[in-house]
């Protein structure tokens, strides 16, 4: 079996490039991840953070490619099923993150161990203003959910009904959590009022 030259995919559907990679053309797939591997980057490194995102992207591929006999096209598009695969994955990062912060007494009774917050000048929060790693930082202040409903409205440009579907809640509940994130993520990156 003859495989098409990666350049002649460009105008293949993602559903028959899924199709045709289940039955093993490994061209095929290599196409579909080449078209979506920034996105899914993208979803890993504003959800997960910049130190894990990396690996959560990486992680997410290596998942894409081990299943993607599981991929139902009838279900959604590839690109749909890639971040809600890139999404669990960091989600499953996030909730192993949380449990390693986690100590327990001798008790037995549980504690959360917060690390210190660090107060920045009133001149470092007008700069951060300007800086996209700031705006990933506000993104990572937000509950895993939300900040998911946040990078796939304004960083993949999904629409209400493709982010429901990928995170697999109500569109009314999408529309909220846009609603309060902006509101969250405006707050956060106002600089601070300073007494005169």
């Amino acid at each position: 079996m003859s495989s098409a030259p990666a350049a002649s995919f460009e105008d293949v559907a993602d559903d028959v490039l899924a199709a045709r990679a289940t039955a093993g053309d490994r061209e095929a797939l290599e196409a579909l991840l080449r078209r979506h591997a920034a996105d899914v980057f993208k979803l890993c490194h504003l959800v997960a953070g910049e130190t894990e995102g990396p690996d959560a992207a990486q992680r997410t591929l290596e998942k894409l490619v081990l299943n993607i006999d599981r991929f139902e096209p009838e279900k959604g598009s590839f690109r749909t099923w890639a971040l809600t695969v890139a999404r669990n994955v960091c989600r499953d990062r996030l909730r192993r993150r949380k449990l390693e912060r986690t100590h327990f007494r001798r008790d037995g009774e549980e504690r959360v161990q917060r690390e210190p917050t660090e107060q920045p000048s009133p001149e470092r929060l007008a700069l951060a203003r300007i800086e996209a790693g700031e705006v990933a930082k506000a993104l990572e202040t937000l509950p895993e959910g939300m900040r998911s409903a946040i990078v796939l409205f304004h960083v993949h440009g999904a629409s209400y009904e493709e982010i429901a579907e990928t995170l697999d809640i109500p569109k009314g509940t999408v529309m909220t959590w846009l609603h309060r994130g902006r509101a969250r993520l405006r707050a956060a990156l106002e600089p601070a009022e300073v007494d005169a």
